[in-house]
């Protein structure tokens, strides 16, 4: 961004590492780098992983937050691209939501060893989210307009409507609800009038998650993106949009983990050392 750092938040391999590459992880709209560091950041990196958490331009910690709404979601691809050229090797990517859209248009023009959708936006984008919430949660899609609008600041509560599970713990809904941050319009508009036509199938492999109570990208949604992408979507029970802060976010993180060591086999050795640490609980 021009010559200006971003974000990048680290949590380094504890108890020495796998042989996997590192993991970059992506945030989505209204979010952060600190929204990996809550659960996934400490956990992946016990499990032996190098983890690193990117806060796009005018995002967090983030140069640029008084020019938020001038950024497109090719500037989002190209602080990507910054943070992949800072790390010691070419990392797996990880993306919620909208980071999971930069990570689409990410891979038509760069390399990754491997990618992790989590509810991420379909690469047909935001238009028939849209249209459902106006039929069918008219309530959530205007708090929305609203809060982008700088007119409201939703309530612990509403959080957990929109975004998590209902017997998720209140402290993550109020957390949550603290730490959101209103989104680009441009990036936004770009995410709405964007079209499928053009899609590839992802070069490399990937998986793709949702929550089975995602009121913002829904399960149907998620799997015809996958088609398009030309990979296999995973539904979990029980878990809404926001899946690395809700209630069962360790069955996301095992989820992953359990896909990662398929693509990733450790050598005897390393192994040995992992399983030596055992599972984290």
């Amino acid at each position: 961004m021009s010559g200006q750092a971003l974000e990048l938040l680290h949590a380094a391999a504890s108890g020495g590492a796998n042989a996997a590459p590192p993991l970059l992880f992506v945030h989505g709209a209204y979010s952060a780098a600190n929204c990996w560091q809550q659960h996934f950041l400490p956990w992946f990196s016990q499990q032996g992983y190098d983890c690193w958490a990117l806060s796009l331009r005018g995002h967090g910690n983030s140069p640029g937050r008084d020019r938020l709404h001038s950024y497109g979601i090719a500037d989002y691809v190209a602080d990507v691209a910054w943070a992949c050229g800072q790390l010691p090797q070419p990392p797996v990517l990880l993306g919620h939501s909208m980071g999971g859209f930069v990570i689409q248009q990410y891979l038509r023009q760069h390399t990754a060893p491997a990618a992790v959708l989590l509810a991420s936006v379909p690469p047909g984008g935001l238009a028939l989210s849209t249209w459902r919430l106006a039929l069918t949660a008219p309530d959530i899609l205007l708090g929305l307009n609203l809060f982008q609008q700088g007119k409201h600041q939703p309530t612990a509560e509403e959080v957990r409507r929109m975004l998590l599970s209902p017997d998720v713990d209140p402290a993550s809904a109020q957390w949550l609800a603290s730490n959101c941050q209103v989104e680009s319009q441009r990036a936004v508009m770009d995410m709405t009038l964007t079209t499928a036509l053009f899609t590839r199938h992802l070069p490399c492999p990937a998986l793709s998650l949702v929550g089975r109570n995602d009121l913002l990208v829904s399960p149907l949604e998620a799997t015809s993106g996958g088609h398009l992408l030309g990979i296999s979507i995973t539904v979990l029970p029980e878990l809404g949009h926001m899946l690395m802060l809700d209630h069962r976010w360790q069955s996301v993180a095992q989820t992953v983990a359990d896909w990662l060591a398929r693509q990733f086999p450790q050598p005897a050795v390393v192994r040995g050392q992992l399983a030596g640490r055992g599972k984290v609980c």
